[in-house]
């Protein structure tokens, strides 16, 4: 064997020790292929290439020959021979159904599918295709279930938190330090995200519901594979300044197939880590913040096949299931009063159908439907009747119309959807009522105990969206120096939406006495009640009371977008110049980004590639910022004198609370550089990104804009928004993988490695926190360092460095899948004020600190099993286990005070156990 060879095979060998695996290479750094089945011919080239492969399975299995062409060639003759459609780029061929071959017209055959050498792809693509989504540990089986793998997304830090295992929803994520709803998703080229207002979490306000940035809860049993753009973005995407989270919905098989499966976790096989001084109001928990118990079950099932050769349907339907048992009393009340038992519940549902039409031999359309609606049931500890529904979640409607024509390849998209945002209240009314023999719930005997009840209304927040967009990607066009392969686009939407009170709410207050709940016109009062009170009283009534009136605000929205791009292949130089514009009548601005990619072949032979790049990326607009101008204006202030039979009389018109004015479009600017080398059967790949983050929209009080108030309905104390905020962020990512799967004695294994450091140097909040402080930016004192206020960094989003190893092992002969996530994480900071002061500059200034905790590894895996009991059966078995090692990882710190913070962990080890039939 030469030199490198055995040199390729002990660097390969060193690699998978590293990773844990008693496994060694394979004889041959390129296996023989000849009288190969061509479906595993083609993975075999693919991993020479580094390049990943998605739908192998529409290949033949007809034995092939090895020629006397190079690899690229030899691969791009065999596709060409299948009645398949098919492209290549850099980092990914994708392969997909076409009619009989016999039906293909003359350009088909003469000209080739491939796109590689005038395409570029440059880093910043992750591609996982769906033999990765059925592989990895992903838990509740959301879209971002998947992404710990991914060196440059980083995960909100509640998302793991072993206080909240009941909970189902995805996850917020941000994407090279990004604002967690500055992403945009994307599913089969439609955006499904929501701008209504994604930031708002809090589940108790009166006159809002929470939301998150996805639209739609998708489980991953949907998808084919899932495309996440970090850096060097092509221009026919927009709406972010983080990412591209692109999710890509499955086709139909040409057999009749199906799918029946069955998933669970529950407390009892989770190990939960919760600090002592916490346990025991843990574990009397009457607050969703806290869930002791919680059962989740999810059922998925789908079908598909062709009904006629050229006509494919898919359809899905799956169920997910949480109960959460609490208590009603509080915790710090169930000594006294008991322990309750009342459930909260949170369910998803994925309804989908797809079909693939193939009308002739160039034309196809795919049309789907998707309903995803969420219901998460909360309750108020100690409050009587608070039940309530939160709805998000909605439905989306797609047609897409693919055009092969001579010159070009034309794909056109219509969509409508709809998403929403709501609170369905078991009561509209909330009532303050002593404590009596009817309301005797109340906490306490005092003769003051009070019984609360009720809630606070119905409110409907609905985004409607209609959305038309035009790509087309016209053929390379050659000649003797450059090849050149352009991208246009046009996308065109129209966009409703609405803020609704459905029903008049109201706060009841202020009981005293009464005798009668009677009126003179024979009718009972409201907010009154004839049962005797701890404190002696025969009846009571509320004399005081907040009304929310039934109202609407509802606004339209326009938005157009036109972009192109052009793929320069020069020798061994690739450049994709790009520029996006968009504008839009909500911030009735018009953008312009441009977007440039380099790539450039050292030696010619694609084994060591430098990657550069230049971009802006325009971000998405909030609509709650508009929503919430004149919301206040629907409250009043009643009174009632004189007994229960008296009239209500207005007493106070509130004053408006925030007003909207349109802003500039936050965007970020992005500088990237990178390398890709081949060496010793290995591929590698390093990247630094710069990110800085300009006009960001904060929140703050217009007195601090030296804007006072001279409206008389608008309050002295009102917010407003501004593009105050900004960002500044750096990214470096390392990574590292065997080009071939490592081979020993019938395991075949691939393997990732992914280091990655970033720095953040200044962070703006989330517009739904007030930013005076923000705004201000008055000096501070940081570890000794005195910084504006601005610099100081998050403790969210924000673990400074990482390093993941993700490897799947595949066991043929049992018919076993093993796949393993180990990440080492750096230490999470409490980062906040001491409280303290110190004098700088004749000026008093707060001193911040950081509280840090210990780097942690945690080891997620999958082991899978099928058991074939016919042709083409087979029952299996999926064991997902969190946190092998049962690791105490902090997540979150109540304070930056060593002695008194209250730290919160993540998960403890985890068990979750799917079965299921499939055919």
């Amino acid at each position: 064997m030469a030199a490198t060879e055995v040199k390729k095979q002990w660097l390969s060998m060193v690699f998978c020790f590293v990773l844990g695996w008693f496994i060694a290479p394979s004889a041959s750094a390129i296996p023989d292929i000849n009288n190969m089945p061509l479906s595993e011919a083609v993975k075999k080239i693919t991993l020479e290439l580094g390049v990943q492969l998605e739908g192998a399975n529409y290949l033949s299995k007809k034995k092939v020959m090895l020629g006397s062409e190079d690899m690229l060639s030899q691969l791009e003759s065999w596709l060409n021979n299948e009645p398949i459609s098919w492209q290549l780029n850099e980092q990914l061929l994708k392969i997909s159904p076409k009619i009989a071959k016999e039906n293909l017209n003359k350009k088909t055959q003469d000209l080739p599918q491939m796109l590689v050498l005038a395409e570029l792809e440059p880093t910043g693509l992750m591609v996982f295709d769906r033999s990765q989504l059925n592989q990895q540990p992903s838990g509740n089986g959301d879209l971002t279930s998947v992404l710990k793998t991914h060196p440059n997304v980083q995960f909100d830090n509640n998302q793991l938190s072993s206080k909240t295992p009941g909970e189902i929803a995805p996850a917020n994520i941000s994407i090279n330090g990004a604002h967690f709803y500055q992403n945009a998703f994307v599913v089969d080229g439609v955006g499904f995200n929501n701008d209504i207002d994604s930031a708002q979490d809090n589940p108790a306000l009166l006159d809002s519901a929470p939301g998150r940035s996805q639209g739609l809860a998708l489980d991953l049993d949907l998808l084919d594979s899932i495309q996440v753009y970090d850096s060097n973005i092509p221009a026919s995407y927009g709406g972010f300044t983080g990412g591209v989270v692109e999710a890509n919905t499955r086709s139909p098989s040409k057999e009749f197939s199906g799918k029946v499966s069955l998933q669970t976790s529950r407390s009892s096989w989770t190990n939960y880590h919760i600090d002592k001084r916490e346990s025991k109001r843990f574990e009397q928990s009457g607050n969703a913040e806290m869930q002791p118990k919680f059962t989740k079950w999810t059922r998925r099932t789908h079908l598909e096949g062709h009904l006629t050769e050229n006509l494919g349907l898919i359809a899905s339907v799956n169920q997910k299931r949480s109960t959460i048992p609490l208590s009603f009393y509080s915790a710090n009340n169930t000594e006294e009063m008991g322990y309750k038992e009342t459930k909260q519940k949170r369910a998803i549902d994925n309804y989908f159908l797809k079909s693939v039409w193939s009308i002739n031999d160039q034309l196809s359309l795919d049309s789907s439907v998707t309903y995803a609606p969420e219901t998460n049931h909360y309750f108020a500890s100690n409050i009587m009747n608070s039940g309530v529904d939160l709805k998000s979640g909605g439905q989306q409607y797609a047609i897409k119309l693919k055009w092969d024509a001579d010159l070009a390849h034309i794909e056109q998209s219509l969509a409508y959807s709809v998403l929403e945002q709501s609170r369905d209240s078991d009561s509209n009314d909330y009532y303050v009522w002593r404590k009596s023999a009817a309301k005797d719930w109340g906490i306490g005997s005092k003769p003051t105990t009070n019984s609360l009840e009720g809630g606070f209304g119905d409110i409907e927040q609905q985004q409607q969206k209609v959305n038309y967009k035009l790509d087309v990607k016209f053929e390379p066009w050659v000649t003797s120096a450059v090849t050149q392969h352009w991208n246009i686009g046009l996308e065109a939407s129209w966009g409703k939406v609405d803020y609704e009170r459905l029903i008049q709410g109201n706060v009841y207050v202020i009981p005293i006495a009464t005798n009668s709940c009677a009126r003179t016109d024979g009718s009972t009062a409201d907010a009154c009640s004839m049962s005797p009170t701890i404190n002696g009283w025969d009846g009571q009534y509320m004399t005081m009371r907040t009304r929310y009136n039934q109202g609407r605000f509802s606004f339209t929205t326009h938005e157009l977008a036109a972009y192109m791009q052009n793929d320069l292949h020069l020798d061994r130089l690739k450049l994709r110049p790009g520029v996006r514009v968009d504008s839009d009548n909500y911030m009735d601005k018009t953008t312009v980004a441009p977007r440039l990619a380099a790539e450039f072949d050292v030696n010619g032979d694609r084994k060591t590639l430098i990657n550069a790049g230049a971009n802006r990326y325009y971000g998405r607009s909030i609509k709650a910022w508009r929503l919430q101008d004149g919301r206040n204006r629907l409250r009043f202030t009643d009174r009632r004198t004189g007994g229960a039979d008296a009239d209500w009389k207005q007493i106070a018109h509130a004053l408006n609370t925030s007003t909207f004015s349109k802003l500039d479009v936050p965007y970020d600017d992005e500088l990237v550089l990178g390398i890709k080398q081949k060496i010793a059967g290995l591929q590698l790949e390093f990247k630094y990104v710069n990110r800085a983050g300009k006009d960001q929209v904060i929140k703050v009080r217009g007195t601090k804009l030296e804007q006072p108030s001279t409206d008389p309905t608008l309050s002295k104390n009102y917010t407003t928004y501004t593009n105050d905020g900004h960002s500044h962020n750096d990214i470096y990512t390392l990574t590292m993988q065997p080009i071939q799967p490592i081979i020993f004695v019938g395991t075949e294994t691939k393997a990732l490695l992914a280091l990655d450091w970033s720095k953040s140097k200044a962070s703006s909040p989330s517009y739904e926190v007030e930013g005076d402080t923000y705004f201000d930016n008055d000096y501070i004192r940081y570890k000794g360092d005195f910084i504006r206020y601005s610099d100081r960094p998050s403790d969210n989003y924000n673990r400074p460095w990482t390093v993941r190893l993700n490897t799947t092992t595949e066991i043929e002969k049992l018919n076993i899948n093993i796949s393993n996530l180990l990440r080492y994480r750096a230490a999470y900071s409490k980062v906040g004020n001491t409280g303290k002061k110190i004098e700088y500059n004749n000026n008093l200034i707060n001193v911040w600190d950081d509280l840090k905790y210990k780097p942690t590894l945690t080891w997620d895996m999958r082991v899978g099993w099928k058991l074939f009991i016919a042709k083409n059966q087979n029952v299996f078995v999926n064991l997902d286990v969190f946190n092998v090692l049962d690791k105490q990882v902090v997540s979150a710190a109540s304070t930056t005070n060593e002695e008194t913070a209250i730290p919160t962990y993540e998960v403890g080890r985890q068990f979750w156990l799917e079965a299921g039939y499939q055919f």
